[in-house]
């Protein structure tokens, strides 16, 4: 493995590869089994591989995400890509200075103060005692932890530990900087300010490398998607395609090739009164894809147990389209191929970067859980106020069930960035999502201060 952490960065070359990288784990049921094996008395070692055959380069001004079920590399992979562990197999090459911001503990000696391990992690990353010094009220004011700088981390709450641990991490000006999913013990405020940050590296043309469960960050933050999947890497490419092949391994998919004859009787659907009735003389057809304003690039996850047969804006005819402010009523009719319990009905409204407008469901509304027989057919109703500012918007319809404990919801059918909401009008000079209605008031009067021209 080699690292050059002080050579320059060139474009014409990767800032790391990685060839073929895989990383094996021993483990032993009991300790003397491991002096056992060591006289060759018998096998006793039992062989994990956490990685397998690994290939990636990271060029300059990536932002890459890295996504995957829990236990399936990712963490792993990032601690060989900082050097915290050795590979077993294959090469690494570094080529730039390379900053990790990974699980809660890499990094920071629990016996050395805050202070101490400003200089000790700084260190670690190529800077002399006298460019921290420089750079040590910039770290400081960042990480806001006041007297607890002087103080061992070991005593330090997680938020205060990741606070300064990104504090360093980004002052180094690293040329890549690997986050894992550390942020996520941060406050609300803190992680604000670190995506706030990781935006003006971006902006900079910094490298990062970014693991998290969030789909939405990904999409907002990243240009390049990897998912690892079981210790192996299964997608490396567009964004969009990450997503889509994370979903369907975490929640599975099924394919459904309804009969279509009744498709047209769909588009027919126009009295508000009537609207309902209308979806459910349908009956079992599955006919959202024919509706005017289907993303054909939805992503489509689930068991197939029930699922999400069409939806249709009350009122409205071609494109889904309201106004500022206007009331809006969506129907969503949902099949249930099985007998399904401890039901879950939600709707989401994101923006076509992938941002999240909203998001809600009939647990949340309603307090309780839906039972459904086989066969049903039901319509759900979804009313809310459009105060968004227009432009064009996703909806997402789904339905899940808690599982049997009440802890994991289980996806029977999700489709994400289904239907398209256009919200019509003038922006003005408005900038966001939600349309507050500000109005301003300037004082009709004014008064002169003394000493003020």
């Amino acid at each position: 493995m080699m690292h050059s952490s002080d050579a320059a960065v060139r474009e014409d070359r990767p800032l790391i590869r990685a060839s073929g990288i895989g990383k094996r784990y021993v483990s032993y049921a009991h300790p003397h089994h491991r002096l056992l094996q060591a006289f060759g008395v018998h096998r006793y070692a039992k062989e994990f591989w956490a990685l397998q055959d690994i290939n990636l380069e990271v060029w300059p001004g990536e932002t890459i995400g890295i996504i995957g079920c829990n236990g399936a590399g990712k963490s792993t992979l990032l601690q060989i890509l900082c050097g915290l562990i050795p590979p077993t197999t294959g090469a690494l090459e570094v080529n730039a200075r390379v900053a990790g911001l990974l699980e809660l503990g890499a990094g920071f000696n629990p016996e050395f103060t805050g202070l101490e391990n400003v200089y000790f992690k700084a260190g670690l990353l190529g800077m002399t005692r006298a460019q921290v010094a420089e750079l040590l009220d910039t770290i400081l004011a960042f990480a806001e932890i006041g007297d607890f700088i002087h103080q061992p981390v070991k005593t330090y709450s997680s938020g205060m530990y990741v606070r300064l641990a990104f504090a360093v991490a980004v002052a180094v000006k690293p040329e890549v900087l690997v986050v894992d999913e550390a942020l996520a013990v941060g406050d609300i405020y803190f992680q604000r300010k670190c995506h706030r940050r990781i935006q003006e590296l971006q902006e900079a043309g910094s490298t990062l490398l970014l693991v998290t469960h969030s789909t939405d960050i990904v999409e907002r933050l990243c240009d390049r998607g990897i998912v690892i999947d079981e210790g192996r890497k299964s997608y490396d490419g567009p964004v969009r395609g990450a997503v889509t092949h994370y979903m369907k391994r975490l929640f599975g998919t099924h394919i459904r090739h309804d009969d279509t004859t009744q498709v047209l009787a769909a588009e027919r659907v126009e009295s508000p009164e009537r609207a309902a009735t209308s979806l459910l003389a349908l009956g079992a057809e599955d006919v959202l894809s024919i509706r005017s304003g289907y993303n054909r690039d939805e992503i489509r996850v689930g068991n197939g147990d029930a699922l999400v047969a069409d939806a249709y804006l009350v009122g409205r005819s071609g494109i889904p389209m309201v106004s500022p402010g206007q009331r809006v009523e969506i129907l969503v009719k949902y099949v249930c191929v099985k007998s399904v319990s401890r039901v879950i009905l939600g709707i989401k409204v994101r923006t076509v970067e992938g941002e999240l407008v909203y998001s809600t469901n009939s647990f949340i509304e309603r307090s309780e859980l839906l039972t459904y027989d086989a066969g049903s057919v039901m319509v759900m109703r979804w009313a809310f106020q459009a105060n968004l500012l227009p432009k064009q918007y996703l909806l997402t319809f789904g339905i899940s069930q808690f599982d049997a404990q009440g802890q994991t919801i289980v996806a029977l059918d999700r489709r994400t960035d289904v239907l398209m909401l256009v919200v019509q009008g003038d922006t003005g000079a408005a900038q966001g999502v939600a349309d507050l209605c500000a109005r301003v008031d300037v004082e009709s009067t004014a008064q002169k201060v003394a000493g003020l021209s």
